[in-house]
């Protein structure tokens, strides 16, 4: 049995910092999935960056899809059979579990990483230095689906990273607990 950590969050709460950290320092594979909007400024290697014309020649091997602020994003079943670990949006978990895929040798855990508003915000516009406008669209956009994440309570964990060292120990040990079960 595989193990595919599926690791959603809103934007900001420091999803790909924590599974970047995991994957360097204990050899795990992060998927890099297919993304049409532009590279933030700073941002490391998360998505592989294509035009929204190029999309159509994926869609038969697509697994994962969402659409944000009309950019999409989505992995195909190899990049999926070829990871440990999974940034993701709440609506491509969704869209992945709707397709009635043939993944009886793979099992998934979902990890919500939390962080209050104000937290998030400070990290993306001062740390990170995204656009304001773009990050209050992005949080309005997301918004729906994390409600109704949360009130589906669908997530086998939660946790919170607004101390990033203390989330890390917490996201490691739940990762080799999970993992003793393979």
């Amino acid at each position: 049995m595989h193990t595919i950590f599926l690791i959603v969050g809103k934007s900001g709460s420091g999803k790909d910092s924590l599974v970047n950290k995991l994957c360097k320092e204990h050899g795990y594979r992060q998927l890099k999935s297919y993304a049409t909007r532009a590279r933030r400024d700073g941002e490391g290697d998360t998505h592989t960056f294509i035009t929204s014309e190029e999309v159509a020649q994926y869609k038969d091997q697509m697994v994962a899809y969402t659409c944000i602020s009309g950019y999409e994003y989505f992995s195909t079943k190899q990049q999926l059979l070829d990871s440990d670990f999974y940034v993701i949006d709440y609506r491509g978990i969704e869209y992945m579990h709707n397709l009635s895929l043939d993944l009886s040798d793979v099992r998934f855990v979902t990890i919500y990483i939390h962080v209050p508003d104000e937290v998030r915000e400070e990290r993306a516009i001062n740390g990170r230095k995204d656009d304001a406008l773009t990050f209050y669209k992005r949080c309005f956009n997301e918004n729906e689906q994390f409600t109704e994440m949360i009130m589906r309570d669908d997530f086998d964990y939660a946790i919170s990273n607004i101390n990033f060292d203390k989330a890390y120990k917490v996201l490691k040990t739940i990762v080799e607990e999970e993992l003793k079960n393979d």
